[in-house]
């Protein structure tokens, strides 16, 4: 935790922050006005939150989930107390959203790193006043992200390949002369990417696939195979298991 947040404790501050990360902190300070961020603090060591709660005067705190299960881990008790003395945030990432849902009735509002962070001002100013902001619509897209991250996982390499150009809203030509197929064959893909995967067109193809940018090359990574694979239309074996993404 900074200096900031052990030796000046007694001063009241807008947030305190914990993450596991300093870049994710600088990113949530840089959300404030320049004359807010010194009244942020940010704790480098978010035991202390559990050891030392007394000491945080903060309107709000903001956690990442992977220090939420870190002090779920460590201090399960204090944990819950802390949460219910103090408002707390939960800042995590769409593809974390099913695993933290165990969290979800200790905390006052939830902040997507990849979706709503530029509302985190607002979110906290809800979140103080009771309320949280969750749309319907953003569930929803939560949810079929992850179904549809799980099916991801069953497409073969080519398609993940195609399904990742679709974002870049290349056409059928394009994918067929970077990946060195006939376009005939791009257009098959298409389509059974889009049936696999349930989009009504290319356009929200795309969408999802801007949105687990991420995730799509994780997964054509872990399963690259040589070069020459799929060119003449037959799918590679697909994998014996999905993996999904989340968000709250």
């Amino acid at each position: 935790m900074s200096e900031q947040a052990t030796s000046e404790t007694a001063r009241h501050a807008i947030a305190a922050v914990a993450v596991e990360d300093g870049r994710m902190a600088e990113d949530i300070l840089g959300r404030f006005d320049p004359g807010e961020r010194r009244n942020v603090a940010v704790y480098d060591d978010p035991s202390v939150l559990m050891l030392h709660p007394e000491r945080v005067n903060a309107d709000v705190t903001i956690v990442s989930f992977s220090v939420m299960r870190m002090l779920a881990k460590l201090h399960a008790e204090t944990l819950s107390d802390y949460c219910h003395d103090h408002n707390v945030v939960l800042l995590i990432r769409s593809q974390e959203f099913l695993d933290s849902t165990g969290f979800l009735e200790f905390v006052d509002g939830v902040i997507f790193q990849d979706a709503t962070i530029h509302r985190l001002k607002d979110i906290l100013a809800l979140s103080r006043a009771g309320y949280s902001i969750l749309p319907s619509a953003a569930v929803m897209d939560i949810v079929t992200d992850r179904l549809r991250c799980d099916t991801i996982a069953r497409l073969s390499a080519i398609e993940l390949s195609i399904l990742d150009q679709i974002r870049l809203a290349k056409t059928n030509r394009a994918i067929a002369r970077s990946l060195g197929l006939t376009e005939a064959n791009v257009k098959t893909k298409v389509r059974a990417i889009l049936k696999a995967l349930k989009f009504q067109n290319r356009t929200e193809a795309a969408v999802f696939a801007a949105r687990q940018s991420e995730t799509i090359r994780t997964i054509a990574q872990d399963r690259a195979q040589p070069a020459g694979n799929d060119v003449t239309g037959e799918d590679e074996t697909p994998p014996p298991t999905g993996r999904g993404l989340t968000a709250h």
